[in-house]
Order: structure tokens, then sequence, then C-alpha cells
């Protein structure tokens, strides 16, 4: 049996006229930096200066995304994890009891957030919390790609920006992981409902920190993310090379 394999670097070369790029509402979420604001306007002027059509839709459950993906994943990541215990699988630390060894082993062997991540999940996914906490995140998610399913009768990809903000810096948000997930905001739908998706560096923040472009695309499609991908990468000309200053080394 044969089986048809997409031909993405030939999909790079297109352009796209004709195609209808959606722009949701909900995604202009408050507080947002008029920096992102400006940037994901300019990448949607992009895009029909390439003979796209920009068209606004409505994503009406993705303020539900962020809160149920943060209860999915860390009981995905629990039951995942469970297998390294010392026993069959990567590290192992003695003890002087099984529970020892447990303890031991997952205590050195994981790092604060996958320790967070496991309590959380492990806690969700307890007796008593399991239908109050996992079942109803996952109706969410359900409803989330439906949203998606709704908007590709009338589009072909989605247009968001990456982030609500610039990048911070490595371990600044450790001790605050709320705000170090809320970044995740416009991310995490994608994930949720299944699709594929791409972020493209285009532009850089008032700190010089750069800012991204976020394509998602329908189920399968990859050829369509790569091909407006491109389009943004190459109207936005972005570089991560520093800029040399007259005068300077």
């Amino acid at each position: 049996m044969d089986i048809a394999v997409a031909d993405y670097e030939e999909s790079l070369g297109g352009d796209l006229k004709g195609m209808k790029i959606g722009i949701p509402k909900e995604y202009r979420i408050e507080g947002m930096p008029v920096e992102i604001e400006t940037l994901w306007d300019e990448g949607a002027s992009w895009l029909m200066a390439a003979g796209a059509e920009i068209v606004e839709i409505s994503l009406p459950h993705t303020k539900y995304a962020l809160p149920a993906y943060y209860i999915v994943a860390p009981a995905e990541a629990s039951s995942n994890l469970a297998r390294y215990d010392g026993v069959r699988y990567g590290l192992r630390v003695e003890g002087d009891t099984p529970q020892a060894l447990y303890e031991n082993t997952r205590g050195e062997g994981f790092g604060a957030e996958v320790k967070r991540r496991v309590l959380i999940g492990t806690y969700v996914l307890s007796a008593g919390y399991y239908d109050a906490y996992y079942l109803q995140a996952q109706k969410v998610r359900t409803r989330i790609a439906q949203d998606f399913h709704d908007a590709w009768q009338t589009v072909d990809a989605i247009l968001t920006p990456t982030t609500p903000s610039a990048a911070f810096a490595q371990g600044e948000k450790m001790d605050d992981p709320i705000a170090m997930y809320l970044n995740d905001v416009l991310t995490v739908p994608a994930s949720m409902a299944g699709l594929p998706a791409i972020s493209v560096p285009s532009g850089l923040s008032g700190e010089g920190l750069p800012l991204g472009l976020h394509v998602i695309g329908r189920p399968f499609d990859e050829a369509t993310v790569f091909k407006v991908g491109q389009t943004l990468e190459d109207a936005a000309e972005f570089s991560t090379r520093p800029r040399i200053m007259a005068g300077g080394s």
C-alpha cells in the first residue's frame, strides 16, 4: 500500500493568493502590550499583501483553554512519569526500603517544575477529584476543538501572537508559576485541539527581545502552516544577528 507523503519543501514555494486567514477576536486579551498588537496587525497586513483575505473569527472557549490545559497536561505528566521509580527506568537512588528508593529517585531525578506538575497531576487524578477536575477539563477540551472545527468552515489558517509579552529571563518566574503559565495562554488552545502550529520570529520588543507570530492550521495540514509561516518570515526579514553600532566593534 502506497502512502502519500506531503512535499513540505515544495509547499514553502507557494504564496497565499485566495487563502482566508482567521483573526480570533478572543485573542485580543486585556493588558496585551501595544507592540504585540502592532506586530499582529502588521502580520495580517503582510499576508494581505501576499493575496490572502483576513477574516475575523470567534473561538469562544479560548478563555477556558489555559486552566483546562494545566489540569490535563500535569495529569498526563504524572501518569507518564510514574514509570521513573528507580526500578525499571532511568536514574536509581538507593534507599533502605522500596518507598525510600522511590522517594530518593524521584526527589533527585526530577526538577522543581516537573515535581510541581507531578503533584498537580496526581491530585487531579486522585479519588474524589478525577470527575471534578480531569473529566471536566476533557469536556472543555472537546469544546475548544469544536470551536476550531467551526472556524475551518470559513478560514484556511489562523494568525495570532505567540505570547502576550516578550520573553522573560530563564528562571525568572519559577517562584510565580501562575505568571509563568499565563504566557502560554495564546498557544495552548491549538495544543488542546491537537492542531499543527508554528511560531515565526517576526519582530523585536522595545527591549530588543524577539516577538513571534503564531500560525495554526487544520488537522494534518502542516503544508499550509509552513506556507503561511514562510510568507511571514520573508516579509518580516527577521534576523537574530546583533546589530553593529556605527563606530563600535
